[in-house]
């Protein structure tokens, strides 16, 4: 946040300070129990619904922002600004604020790979200027506020990731953040079980960005993604612009090919090739890499800084994330989520891989598929037992059983179905020496405890 005394933040809230020291600088806003609290931290205390109320008698903020309702929960010790409703205190701080920032502001959605591309922007833009990104996965329209209120005099750039849950979501995001440059980064099933089983929703969904971009904001597009095609940009009043590798667009990645560390490709900017490697595999990364290429030309980023940000980059936690094994067992944790298109983007890259132990993919339930969710499944296990790119299958759940069904019935043998991850765990602790472990299901499977014992012990 940008540095306010408690007075300003009083009258910017039209609250009445009744303890602390009205001069108090504050610098950090935070609503929930976590370690961004310390002595320079405002803190909204306020009931929100499904989520339990912090103790702040554990905690030290520098002052608190409450309603007079829950004033005898706040102890003595602490400042305190009473308004009638915190919630909507905490989001007229954040537009406030975000009134305040010059800055260009990013906003990156899409079904798949939008935490990806996220980082990968932000680890460009961080070449150049101070950048501050989404963080975990806090990027709905709930935790807006503390993204917008992270900002500081010192960032030049903003670059915000929009996830959502139902139609409304990301278009309360967008009108919020107000972006100039909007990325998509593909359309496809996830969360289609909330939105009436209709693809066509989640086109709509995904299409709700636009209602913040900026006058003369541009739109970047997937040129290789059908429903990305069916996105409606007549009410764009700048530009759109597209990525993709099969068909033409304004930023076009040739010569993609794997190497023993990641990808590399080419891409023409400006009428000049250049050369992009990435540390990490997988042709969809490289659709992330071409959005993110896209986002910094147009912020005016030099070639040479955006080369030197990819290579840099890390992919956030449990997406393809590579971790040694006990017994020279490599695994890959791509379980932060799942959908059909993204569990078989992260198999595609299995035959590719330098390691020369057998494949195995441990693969579980993908929720909120709604009407989809046989087909969704099905469709795994018949891409599997088509292009064969592991030598054993082990699924876990329900819907895990439906992938190894599909797969047995196209004549693929070498499958494993379990119910639980226990199960799944004692087949998997007997896995050859040196082999690839990928693991890929929805996050309320949470398969990073079924990970957790099959890790090399850190000496």
């Amino acid at each position: 946040m940008y540095p306010l005394r408690l007075r300003q933040i009083a009258t910017l809230l039209q609250g009445k300070i009744l303890r602390g020291d009205p001069d108090l600088v504050l610098t950090h806003v935070y609503y929930r129990r976590g370690r961004h609290i310390n002595n320079r931290t405002l803190f909204f205390f306020y009931d929100s619904r499904g989520r339990k109320r912090p103790d702040l008698h554990d905690l030290s903020p520098g002052a608190v922002v409450t309603s007079r309702a829950l004033l005898p929960h706040v102890p003595a010790r602490l400042p305190v600004i009473v308004v009638d409703n915190p919630f909507r205190a905490l989001w007229k701080l954040a537009r406030w604020q975000r009134n305040r920032l010059t800055l260009p502001v990013v906003g990156i959605t899409g079904s798949a790979g939008k935490s990806t591309t996220t980082a990968m922007t932000a680890a460009i833009l961080n070449r150049v200027y101070p950048t501050l990104h989404t963080v975990g996965n806090l990027n709905t329209t709930y935790w807006y506020p503390f993204q917008i209120l992270r900002v500081s005099p010192r960032h030049r750039f903003l670059v915000l990731e929009m996830g959502m849950n139902r139609l409304g979501d990301i278009r309360q995001h967008s009108r919020a953040a107000r972006p100039c440059i909007a990325v998509i980064t593909n359309i496809g099933e996830a969360h289609v079980g909330n939105l009436g089983n209709d693809l066509d929703n989640v086109v709509r969904a995904k299409q709700e960005i636009l209602e913040g971009l900026s006058p003369n904001g541009t739109l970047v597009l997937n040129a290789d993604d059908e429903r990305s095609r069916r996105i409606d940009t007549r009410k764009v009043r700048g530009r759109v612009v597209t990525f993709g590798i099969k068909n033409p667009a304004d930023y076009r990645a040739k010569d993609v090919r794997y190497t023993l560390t990641g990808m590399r490709f080419t891409v023409t900017l400006r009428g000049k090739s250049h050369t992009f490697d990435l540390p990490v595999f997988g042709e969809h990364m490289v659709y992330n890499a071409l959005a993110a290429i896209a986002v910094a030309d147009l912020l005016g980023v030099s070639p040479a800084a955006m080369r030197a940000g990819l290579r840099r980059f890390r992919p956030p936690k449990m997406r393809l994330q590579m971790i040694r094994g006990k017994q020279g067992r490599l695994l890959i944790n791509d379980a932060y989520n799942a959908n059909p298109s993204a569990m078989i983007a992260g198999l595609s890259i299995l035959p590719h891989l330098p390691h020369r132990g057998k494949r195995i993919a441990v693969l579980g339930d993908m929720k909120e598929l709604g009407a989809l969710t046989h087909a969704g499944h099905a469709r795994v296990g018949r891409y599997i037992a088509a292009h064969r790119p592991v030598d054993v299958l082990v699924t876990v759940g329900r819907y895990g059983r439906i992938i190894a069904e599909a797969a047995r019935e196209r004549g693929f043998g070498a499958v494993h179905a379990f119910t639980t991850r226990d199960e799944a765990l004692r087949f998997l602790l007997k896995t050859p020496p040196g082999c690839v472990l990928y693991f890929k299901a929805s996050r309320r499977l949470r398969f990073e405890r079924l990970l957790r014992p099959l890790r090399q012990t850190e000496r």
